[in-house]
């Protein structure tokens, strides 16, 4: 027999009463599960989405993007045009990491400043340096530049770049450090682009300063100086490049290396401080000789610009020319070169024809003595024809009586220098023996003054010289005719 009791038709049994106490708490809690899954899902799809955009990136108008794609730069195989790896401004997109990593370089001018300095305390890099007060000199605390004529030099110079081959500056010189790091931080001297770069720069300043002067470097060829280290800078990078390891940066060639004053008081080049007071007196002194220089050449381009115009220039020239081949003319002729000598001879005659046509092209007064000269120069041409036909016209008469025509000539050569108002007359006696000479004045009004004190006995000296006092003329004994 079994102890079950009867149930009544349609009666709920014990546990079929427990699940229905349980049902509400079950549908809310898969309501619950219901709602999770569906934000779960949401937010997977959101993180996938930003997965997928994780590889769109911006450009920036002062840099340029490069695409990596399992750390090989896209773009950048050796079939393919390196242009096509560099990415201008803009918005740009790539895979998301791990298949891809985006890089932006900048291409703005950068900085880098290479020192030679000797060790200045905070009052001198504030304020300068007053005096020539200083230590002794110590390779382990101070640096410098030896010149070409062995002499030192402190410097400061700032060298100016830019990447121009972003490729290879990503390829040979990076990673760069973190964003916030500036140029003079000591995490940015830690990396490559630092080191590798202040290396070059200081080989190419040594380099540069070994050979050339010392007072050219810090006085009047100073710009020249930097120009030389700004290109001697690319050289080296242009032997990088051609050895295959090009750092994708170029220097300016005139404006890449600088030389400003340190903090706006300390010099950027100067000599040191245990010389400096010698250094800046013969600076002076080559100051003042560059003025005096300028000033002659200043005065010498002047005087030849009024004295033969503007074209002065070959006329100098062929005159200096002549004036060399005359010194080999002359060693020649000492050495008895005779093979050189028809040369020579062919040059001057050559150079002596160009100097007549560039006088006759030149202007300012050269163009007026040269005519004054062809003016006296045919008057003399003139004077010596006539003089050569008179002659010949006398010739004749001399032949016959010489004796008659020398005295008519004499004759006529003293009534000419008597009737001249030019000349001062004299009549000189004989002079009495162991006496003084007398010497009397004839006025030219043709009396004769005896009060004149010009007519009494004169000092030696005044009779040595051969001149009367208050004569305008030399004296002049009149010949007895």
């Amino acid at each position: 027999m079994t102890d079950a009791t009867p149930q009544r038709p349609g009666a709920a049994r014990p546990a079929d009463a427990a699940d229905d106490a349980f049902d509400p708490a079950n549908q809310q809690l898969a309501e619950a599960l219901r709602r999770s899954f569906g934000v779960l899902k949401l937010v997977m799809i959101v993180l996938v989405v930003l997965y997928l955009f994780s590889g769109v990136f911006t450009v920036d108008q002062d840099e340029v993007g490069l695409v990596m794609r399992f750390g090989r730069i896209l773009g950048a195989a050796p079939d393919e045009p390196a242009s096509d790896a560099v990415l201008g401004p803009g918005l740009k997109f790539s895979l998301p990491y791990p298949f891809d990593r985006w890089i932006t370089v900048p291409t703005s001018e950068r900085e880098l400043r290479i020192m030679f300095m000797f060790e200045l305390s905070d009052a001198e890099k504030a304020s300068g340096i007053t005096g020539y007060r200083f230590n002794d000199l110590s390779p382990l605390r101070d640096d410098y530049l030896i010149t070409g004529d062995v002499n030192i030099l402190h410097a400061s110079l700032i060298v100016k770049y830019k990447i121009t081959d972003p490729v290879a500056y990503v390829t040979n010189l990076y990673p760069m450090p973190d964003e916030t790091a500036t140029v003079r931080s000591e995490e940015q001297l830690r990396y490559p682009e630092h080191t590798i770069l202040s290396h070059l720069a200081r080989d190419a300043a040594i380099e540069t300063a070994a050979g050339q002067d010392a007072l050219d470097i810090r006085g009047s060829r100073q710009d020249a100086f930097l120009v030389a280290v700004a290109r001697r800078i690319n050289d080296k990078l242009d032997g990088l490049e051609a050895a295959g390891r090009s750092l994708g940066i170029t220097v300016d060639p005139n404006n890449g290396v600088l030389a400003p004053k340190s903090g706006g008081t300390v010099e950027a080049i100067m000599p040191p401080r245990q010389v400096q007071q010698v250094f800046d007196e013969v600076f002076s002194a080559q100051s003042a000789k560059s003025a005096e220089i300028t000033k002659a050449r200043a005065e010498a381009r002047g005087r030849l610009l009024q004295t033969a115009g503007e074209s002065f220039a070959p006329l100098v020239a062929a005159v200096q020319a002549e004036h060399v081949a005359l010194l080999e003319m002359a060693e020649a002729t000492r050495v008895n070169d005779d093979a050189a000598a028809p040369e020579l001879h062919e040059r001057l005659d050559l150079l002596g024809r160009e100097i007549e046509t560039q006088f006759r092209q030149a202007s300012g007064e050269v163009q007026a003595i040269v005519a004054s000269a062809q003016i006296l120069r045919d008057q003399m041409i003139k004077e010596v024809a006539g003089d050569y036909d008179q002659f010949l016209r006398l010739r004749p008469e001399y032949l016959r009586r010489p004796d008659i025509f020398m005295s008519r000539l004499r004759d006529e050569t003293f009534s000419r220098a008597l009737d001249s108002p030019e000349i001062n007359k004299f009549w000189v006696p004989t002079r009495p023996q162991g006496g003084p000479r007398i010497w009397l004045k004839i006025p030219r009004s043709g009396g004769l003054d005896l009060n004149d004190e010009s007519n009494q006995e004169k000092k030696p000296s005044e009779r040595e010289l051969g001149k009367a006092p208050g004569a305008k003329g030399p004296m002049r004994p009149v010949m007895p005719r």
